[in-house]
């Protein structure tokens, strides 16, 4: 028999004691429903270590912050899927805040003596009512800084300042460019998402404009019943009884020609569907 020393006798006996359920404890974060947080991988059952059973129970020692209670909801709603037991600050006293109150706040700033005061984490209500309890414990109005998005704060040896606002905000990240997309690229990405997109290619004559060749229709992610060979031939007929009144009326111009084959086959599309995918019309001269 192989000779166990102490310290794999001790891995061998955590091992043991880890295979019976009810003596594990797991301490998680996960209290908001934050999508990648350990509990709400495994209430989705993609966590790589943890799989929740029916009966376990999981315990909630938090309120959910205003904005969180959808995700929080969700996850909950999962672990009882699952088959687990929930237990949230509603069902027992769980939860004990990490912030602090406001008399342990004007202990703080008595002990530290700051020269200055920057309230910030929270809304707008929590900001100004920590600048009142600095304010109240003696530190100057004028030494107390409420911040914004975009307004920044100035530091040097002369002392702190409140600096020109810069921009601030969301920023767009598309592949190795960062900056703000303009509007009209991102009303198209959304249409695309959305409705997908309509590729007409018309031929026509260099003469009378009238159609030389059958339309090309090319679609991508446009979601529409099974009868997709008869709106398909719908819409080229709609291309060329298009191109025919362009032709009457002498519109020769390749950009007026598509700005017309657009505004019919959107207007037509949107009839059929009711829905509004991008349409990119191509005319061809021969």
């Amino acid at each position: 028999m192989a000779e166990i020393t102490f310290g794999e006798a001790k891995i061998k006996a955590v091992a043991d004691l880890m295979r019976e359920d009810e003596r594990v404890v797991i301490i998680s974060t996960g209290s908001q429903g934050e999508p990648l947080s350990a509990l709400r991988r495994m209430a989705y059952r993609d966590h790589p270590q943890v799989e929740l059973r029916e009966g376990d129970t999981v315990v909630f020692s938090a309120t959910p912050i205003p904005g969180n209670e959808r995700a929080v909801n969700e996850t909950i709603d999962r672990l009882y899927h699952i088959g687990c037991e929930v237990v949230t600050p509603r069902d027992a006293p769980v939860h004990a805040s990490g912030h602090g109150y406001a008399e342990e706040v004007k202990l703080m700033l008595n002990l530290v003596k700051p020269r200055y005061v920057m309230p910030f984490h929270g809304d707008f209500k929590r900001l100004r009512l920590h600048g009142q309890l600095a304010e109240a414990v003696g530190v100057a109005p004028e030494d107390i800084f409420q911040g914004d998005n975009g307004l920044p704060l100035e530091i040097d040896e002369r002392g702190a300042r409140v600096g020109e606002p810069e921009r601030s905000g969301m920023i767009f990240v598309d592949g190795v460019d960062i900056g703000d997309p303009s509007d009209v690229a991102l009303r198209d990405r959304r249409m695309l998402s959305a409705d997908g997109i309509f590729i007409v290619v018309a031929t026509v004559s260099e003469q009378d404009g009238q159609s030389v060749a059958e339309p090309e229709v090319i679609f991508r992610g446009v979601p529409f019943v099974e009868e997709a060979d008869g709106l398909v031939n719908e819409i080229r007929d709609e291309v060329e009884a298009s191109l025919e009144r362009a032709a009457k009326e002498e519109i020769r111009e390749i950009d007026l020609l598509q700005e017309v084959l657009h505004d019919d086959l959107a207007e037509f599309v949107y009839e059929r569907l009711r829905r509004r995918p991008m349409v990119l019309p191509v005319v061809v001269e021969v």
